[in-house]
């Protein structure tokens, strides 16, 4: 089960924060749940600790996934999720929303 949860934070930080995961390939959400789990960890192996895990979690984006685990290119990625017998992510639900916002729009228009 996921919660939506109202954050206050300064504008500025905001901002920054948006740019951030926009360089990085990922999400403000992404960011937050894994230091979340990196500072509520009861000490077992961590997906921090394991990138292929972390992303398989949706807690690393795909960019950065690919260069913590020096990978070419997002076809390993894909093998190594395979061979480790891990799931490819899901979109986190605000994502599925957007794309059917949009696809709703362009849908529309033609």
């Amino acid at each position: 089960m996921q919660r939506n949860t109202t954050l206050n934070l300064p504008d500025k930080l905001v901002s920054r924060a948006k740019a951030y995961a926009a360089e990085h390939g990922t999400t403000m959400t992404a960011i937050i749940r894994a230091h979340l789990e990196a500072i509520t960890s009861s000490g077992e192996t961590r997906a921090a600790d394991d990138p292929l895990l972390a992303y398989a979690q949706g807690q690393l984006s795909r960019t950065e996934a690919i260069r913590l685990l020096g990978l070419r290119d997002y076809a390993e990625l894909l093998v190594a999720l395979g061979d480790a017998d891990l799931p490819m992510p899901s979109a986190p639900p605000h994502d599925i929303e957007n794309q059917a916002t949009t696809f709703a729009k362009l849908w529309r228009q033609s």
